[in-house]
C-alpha cells in the first residue's frame, strides 16, 4: 500500500524544488475517466485499510479524502493541481499506520461504509458521462 501510494502521490520530483507529484494527477488529467481512474485505484487502499478491521471513523476520514480527491478532480486544470496538492492516498497511508493496532474488526459496517463510496463516485461518473453523451 504504502508503495502504491508513493507511485500516485510522490513519484516525480518536479525539477528544482523538492516538491513531489505523483501519477494520479496526471491520470486525473484524462477528461472525464481519468478522475475515476483514480478513484477506483485510491479505492483499494481504502478496501485494505477496511480489511484490517480499523474503526468506521478512521475508514470514513478515508473515504472523505477519496470523495474530496475525486470531485474536486473534476474540475478541469484547476482540480489537476488541487490533485497534486491534496494527495489523498498519501492520507490514507497516514492513517492507517496511525490506526493500524486500534481496530475494532466491524469489518461490515466498514465494507458498507467502502460500498457507499464506491456507488457515489459510479453514479457520480454516470451522470457527468451522460452530460457529455
Amino acid at each position: 500500500m504504502k508503495l502504491l501510494s508513493k507511485r500516485l502521490d510522490e513519484i516525480i520530483t518536479i525539477p528544482g524544488t523538492k516538491y513531489k507529484i505523483g501519477s494520479d494527477p496526471i491520470i486525473g488529467a484524462i477528461p472525464v475517466v481519468g478522475d475515476l481512474i483514480g478513484s477506483i485505484i485510491s479505492i483499494y487502499i481504502l478496501y485494505s485499510g477496511s480489511k484490517m478491521g480499523l474503526s468506521a471513523k478512521v475508514i470514513s476520514k478515508m473515504c472523505l479524502n477519496i470523495g474530496i480527491d475525486f470531485i474536486f478532480g473534476l474540475i478541469p486544470i484547476i482540480g489537476d493541481v488541487f490533485d497534486m496538492g491534496w494527495k489523498a492516498n498519501k492520507r490514507n497511508v497516514k492513517l492507517i499506520e496511525k490506526n493500524i493496532n486500534k481496530s475494532d474488526e466491524n469489518i461490515f459496517l466498514n465494507n458498507l461504509i467502502v460500498a457507499t463510496l464506491i456507488i457515489a463516485i459510479l453514479a457520480s461518473f454516470l451522470i457527468i458521462l451522460g452530460k457529455y453523451a
